[in-house]
């Protein structure tokens, strides 16, 4: 009986983020600059989804990771993926300043006063070096397959809210259904985020270019 309760819930967990709406990239353009390397410009559509805003309300951080994977079309065999570039934001709580700080290794961060602030400064272009194309022939057809996922919480946070959670959390009397009804809500919500169901998604595959087809950019 306890088992079945147990995998009613886990199921109740994964239905509740199998309805939710992923964001979007509203857009991905290559380009290239002037010393031969390789850019993409995304911009993202309503990166903060409402459970995500729910989370970082409550004091709990969330990262945002990019994955953007260069691949090369190869006539009458597989296509080759020729180089993957990753990128991660962090964006923190500050509970005494009553602001967001958003991290990304190599740029200075940025403070946000407020959610929709905040989420105006994800809805920014995010430049990624991608590559050195410079040595490629100019005829050479490529693509870039991005992927963008917001995590309310992930292994890196644990050590943060550690003492948040331990605070908070009181262990139940019995097992089954209730371990996960008789939980504070905060607490709910970071046992969905940490088993990777409050996790939002988005792809984006740009369209085939050469070298010699992308325009010119300024390094950003």
């Amino acid at each position: 009986m306890v088992a079945r309760r147990a995998v009613a819930a886990i199921l109740l967990l994964i239905s509740a983020a199998s309805v939710a709406s992923a964001f979007d990239f509203s857009s991905a353009v290559p380009s290239r600059d002037d010393a031969g390397r390789l850019w993409l410009t995304v911009r993202m559509n309503d990166p903060l989804e409402e459970r995500v805003e729910k989370s970082l309300r409550r004091g709990m951080p969330a990262t945002l990771s990019l994955h953007a994977e260069l691949w090369r079309k190869r006539s009458g065999w597989f296509d080759r993926m020729e180089r993957a570039f990753d990128a991660t934001v962090r964006l923190r709580y500050g509970v005494g300043e009553e602001s967001w700080t958003l991290e990304r290794g190599g740029s200075p961060p940025v403070v946000a006063r407020s959610l929709d602030s905040l989420e105006a400064a994800l809805s920014n272009p995010i430049a990624l070096p991608i590559a050195r194309i410079d040595r490629a022939a100019p005829d050479t057809r490529y693509y870039i397959v991005i992927t963008g996922t917001v995590q309310p919480l992930n292994v890196q946070d644990v050590a943060e809210v550690e003492g948040w959670l331990s605070g908070e959390v009181q262990a139940p009397g019995g097992g089954g259904f209730g371990i996960f009804t008789q939980l504070p809500s905060s607490v709910f919500d970071a046992v969905r985020n940490f088993a990777g169901f409050g996790d939002s998604r988005a792809r984006v595959i740009t369209p085939e270019f050469t070298p010699a087809s992308l325009r010119r950019a300024s390094t950003p």
